[in-house]
Formats: C-alpha cells, sequence, structure tokens
C-alpha cells in the first residue's frame, strides 16, 4: 500500500494529488468541510489520503496547517490528528480512517456507524525497550495507536462503538496489527466523572452491543459543575483543583480478543465475565491501555440541547470566572473584544492535550496462523473470511507462545495553529 502523505509541507504543495479518478471512495472520505475558523480549501484537505485493504480510499493524518499552493500561504485546517504516523517506524502500515465503519456498513444491512473526521487521534512509540513482567527488560519493539475519541459532540453520550487500530511490532517477531469497533462500555450511556452512570437514549447503530469487557468513557457531567462552584464558594484556594482534575475524558480500552475450541466449536472471547479459558486456545491478545484528554469542549448538561453543556461557559459563571486561569484568560480576550466562543481557536478548551497509557500488551499464538478474520466489534473471529457473518477484517497476530511486554505511557499537547473544537 502507498502511503500518500509526507512531513514536508513544502514538497507536499508540489507532489501531492487527489485521489485518481477511477478510485473507489469511501464514505469516510471528503468528509470534512472548512468552518468560518478555517482557512485551507477542502480541495487541499482531500489530498490527505491512502488506500484502505479494500483498494478504497480513505482519509488519514495531516498536519494542522499547510501551505496552500494556490497562494503561496500559510492555511489552517481547524483540527488536528495527533502524532504523523509517517514518523512511526510502522508507517508502512497504513491509518485509514473509517476503515471498519465502511466494513462495518457493508456487511450488518445498512446499520452505519460513520464518525466524523476530526476524531481520528494517533499515537506512537519508536525503539521501545520493553519492560517484563517481575522486571527486567525485553526486545524493542514500536507501538502505533488510532482511535476516533472525539470530545466535542453528544456523539459519545450514547454510542459506545469507536473505531480503535492497534499496532505493535517488535525486533524478535512479535507482532500484532489489529483494527476494530472498540465498544466502551454501555450503549446508549456512559460513566460521568462526578454523578455515576448516566443512561441517556438512542444510539447509532441501534444493533450495538453492550458488552462486559472492563471498558468505558468517562466524561465530565453537571455533577462536576457543582462541584467546582461548591469549592469556589466554600475553599477558593482549592476551587481551580476541582476544576481541572474533574474536566478530562478517560476511554479506557480494556483491549481484549481471542479465540478459543471446545471440539469442533469455535468459542470467541472478548474479556466477557464467566469465560472458561480452560478451552483450547488458539490465539489471545489483550492490552490495559487508555486514553485520555485534558481540556475537552464539552460536558453532560440534561438541561441543555443535546445534552451538551459547553466548557467555556463556566467561565462566565460568577463564582468561576476570576479563579481558574483558562476563564480569567478567555474573560480578558472578550473584554478586547474577541468574541471567545466554545468554537474559537482561542479558546483553551478543545482536547488537544492528550496522554495514551500503553501499558502493558500480551500477545498469544499457539497456532501455525498468523491471519485472521473478524467482524467489526471482534466479537467472532475465524481463520477465514465470511462476508455472510461479517467477518471480513484481517488481523495481523504473530506464532507466539507467549509476550507480555510493558510500553508505559506518552503526553502530548497538540495545539496547533488555528485548531479549534470541534477537534
Amino acid at each position: 500500500m502507498q502511503l500518500h502523505i509526507t512531513p514536508n509541507l513544502v514538497q507536499a504543495q508540489t507532489t501531492r494529488q487527489p485521489p485518481p479518478a477511477n478510485a473507489k471512495l469511501s464514505s469516510a472520505y471528503g468528509m470534512w468541510t472548512p468552518s468560518q475558523f478555517d482557512t485551507c480549501p477542502k480541495s487541499l484537505h482531500d489530498t490527505y489520503w491512502v488506500y484502505g485493504p479494500d483498494d478504497t480510499v480513505y482519509p488519514t493524518w495531516h498536519p494542522s496547517s499547510d501551505v496552500n499552493p494556490a497562494t503561496g500561504q500559510t492555511c489552517t485546517y481547524g483540527h488536528e490528528h495527533g502524532r504523523n504516523p509517517a514518523e512511526s517506524r510502522l508507517a508502512s502500515w497504513t491509518v485509514p480512517f473509517g476503515y471498519v465503519n465502511e466494513e462495518f456498513a457493508r456487511t450488518n444491512s445498512g446499520k452505519t456507524r460513520h464518525e466524523d473526521h476530526v476524531g481520528h487521534k494517533i499515537e506512537f512509540k519508536n525503539d521501545v525497550t520493553v519492560g517484563l513482567p517481575g522486571g527486567g527488560t525485553g526486545p524493542v519493539c514500536q507501538i502505533l495507536t488510532k482511535l476516533h475519541q472525539g470530545t466535542h459532540s453528544a456523539d459519545a453520550f450514547t454510542n459506545n462503538m469507536h473505531e480503535l487500530f492497534y499496532y505493535v511490532s517488535c525486533n524478535n517477531g512479535v507482532q500484532m496489527r489489529w483494527r476494530g469497533m472498540h465498544l466502551f462500555g454501555a450503549a446508549g450511556g456512559f460513566e460521568g466523572t462526578c454523578e455515576g452512570f448516566h443512561n441517556v437514549g438512542t444510539f447509532t447503530p441501534d444493533t450495538s452491543p453492550t458488552l462486559e469487557n472492563e471498558s468505558l468513557r468517562r466524561i465530565p457531567d453537571k455533577g462536576c459543575l457543582t462541584e467546582a462552584i461548591e469549592q469556589a464558594k466554600q475553599q477558593p484556594y482549592y476551587a481551580s483543583d476541582a476544576y481541572y482534575s474533574n474536566y478530562r475524558e478517560d476511554w479506557s480500552t480494556g483491549f481484549r480478543h481471542g479465540l478459543y475450541k471446545n471440539g469442533d466449536q469455535y468459542l470467541d472471547h472478548w474479556g466477557q465475565v464467566g469465560f472458561d479459558k480452560g478451552y483450547t486456545k488458539l490465539f489471545n491478545i489483550d492490552s490495559g491501555a487508555y486514553f485520555k484528554v485534558m481540556g475537552p469542549s464539552r460536558y453532560f448538561e440534561p438541561t441543555k440541547p443535546n445534552n451538551l453543556g459547553r466548557r467555556i461557559d463556566m467561565c462566565f459563571i460568577p463564582e468561576l470566572a476570576a479563579l481558574q486561569g483558562d476563564c480569567i484568560n478567555v474573560n480578558n480576550l472578550i473584554k478586547q473584544g474577541i468574541p471567545v466562543t466554545w468554537d474559537h481557536p482561542r479558546s483553551p478548551f478543545k482536547g488537544t492535550y492528550r496522554t495514551v497509557h500503553f501499558d502493558w500488551v500480551t500477545i498469544s499464538n499457539n497456532t501455525s496462523n498468523e491471519k485472521w478474520y473478524s467482524n467489526a466489534a471482534g466479537t467472532v473471529i475465524r481463520p477465514q473470511p465470511d462476508a455472510s457473518q461479517g467477518i471480513t477484517i484481517e488481523q495481523i497476530i504473530s506464532r507466539t507462545p507467549f509476550a507480555m511486554y510493558y510500553f508505559g505511557n506518552r503526553e502530548s499537547d497538540f495545539n496547533g495553529r488555528g485548531v479549534h473544537a470541534p477537534n
């Protein structure tokens, strides 16, 4: 597969091209359009693409700002996708945004799950001398993840299905390349940071299952606002502590997939409670990774349209306006005549500061087969594809009796020129 991206923007404006006229385009390709704050043309944005495994064109990573070849001037896209995968040692393993969404739609009778473009976020670590259970070090490994992690819309209040890519490769031959729709907690609800579980309502697609897989999305809710205001009234010195610690999002993957056999019967393992691991194991993969976002633009507020409370509105509450640095800066800008709305580039609440806890990865494959095929959610896995059962996504699990490696964390603020919510 050819990766149609380059980190060199000067070179990019002369070498990047749109897809061939006869290329098959995915539903995800061309989804983004500029907002009032974005200065790059849509046509330039759509020159960042890759072929997916299905020989279909998908969008992929691009920088937050670019050089417009029509003017020679720097322009902005208004959103970012994390780290540039071209700088990863796994750059040849392409990152087609929306590929699993597309496969899900093809094999599920029109039950679509098309996620927005801006939520796709990439993180990786190169040349990690991994830790081993009980101490010591193991081989040198590469890891790359891509999660659709929107922190701006009402979508994640109800939809638990989000596209996750998980790539690992080590110099001793251990490899994993997994693409799927990961299921974060219960469909139709989410775990509030301050108030516990919220059962919100309908979700898309309406066939999305709820799996007991140790995963969840923890999103700030109204209780966090109440707590921040109360602390500001009673203990102003500590108000910022509650304000900043509560207003983050945690997406815990509980990433686990495996295939076992009982005689001739296949048994799929996705971390469900009560699964009997005494069956004959073919392969098993799991990880303790989770993804944290600081400064999201939203919180859950059931009195607002679509349950969307905008965090920037907190800066106009008297008890908070003069206590938090972010709010002080926002109000100073407004006093200067700059209308800082929730989606303005000068708003500090856009979810660009993220931490990925790669933590540990376990890979075990006791067969001679390295290629497996799964449905979109990874709840059905077989040695051969079967489109009639939705089993179409190729997964790579190296022949490895057992490996458990620790990768640690990585964090960064990906804020860039012109970036704003939704991001």
